[in-house]
């Protein structure tokens, strides 16, 4: 194994998926990971889920997938978000809510952890609620690179001698340093939201340790449409613009 490729947060955006793997397709990797977040928002949570496991993608467990438990996890979310994965339960087959379900919290392979929300297994916490304690989240886990999702937001944490710091993750390629520790937020497939709407996924080279973050573009337009003809919030379609 010497290429891997890391999304997070697809959101029932078949369109953004599609896209994703066509162009995963022609870049020969040894395996693929989604860090959770298949469904809920996007208005073909069966399709996406049907297409990830289709491919043999290795998925932890998001909080999207963790509302359908029951109605304590239901709770976190805000009303809209809660009434779309009711929605989204009556979306998906019965065998399709047990595979979400039952997904881990973390993977660990390759000398990488990958998980949802924050190190070392949180579906739940959001990474910039920790920035000021960032050694603290480094301290959690030890692996020498983490991915996580969540934020649908690009960032990536380095920790060089106990000391951390935050830089930003553009489009191509960034080398991850050996002997420092990187905590990388991978962004979102199917519902950017760091002021470009295009999918983001992350290719990783761990000979190299090269990491290319990959930004495609895919018909905004036919998911949004979908999302207002199923009658959900507005809001989740004009967000993926």
């Amino acid at each position: 194994m010497t290429r891997i490729a890391i999304m997070s947060d697809v959101h029932g955006n078949f369109e953004a998926l599609k896209e994703v793997l066509a162009d995963l397709d022609g870049r020969s990797v040894d395996a693929v990971y989604c860090l959770g977040d298949m469904i809920g928002y996007g208005p073909q949570p069966q399709e996406c889920v049907d297409l990830l496991r289709e491919r043999g993608v290795e998925c932890t467990m998001g909080n999207h997938e963790q509302g359908l438990i029951n109605i304590h996890y239901l709770r976190g979310f805000n009303q809209p978000a809660a009434d779309m994965l009711r929605r989204t339960r009556e979306m998906i087959s019965e065998e399709t809510y047990l595979w979400l379900t039952t997904r881990h919290k973390a993977i660990v392979e390759h000398g990488c952890r990958f998980v949802h929300g924050l190190p070392p297994d949180s579906i739940i916490e959001y990474l910039w609620r920790h920035e000021d304690e960032m050694a603290g989240v480094f301290a959690r886990y030890a692996e020498d690179v983490c991915f996580v999702g969540h934020t649908h937001d690009l960032m990536r944490y380095t920790c060089r001698r106990g000391e951390p710091a935050r830089h930003p993750l553009p489009e191509g390629e960034t080398v991850l340093e050996q002997g420092v520790r990187h905590l990388v937020n991978i962004g979102s497939v199917g519902q950017p939201r760091d002021g470009d709407n295009r999918a983001k996924y992350g290719i990783l080279d761990l000979d190299s340790r090269v990491l290319t973050m990959r930004f495609i573009p895919y018909d905004i337009k036919k998911t949004a449409d979908l999302i207002i003809a199923h009658g959900f919030h507005r809001a989740f379609a004009d967000r993926l613009w």
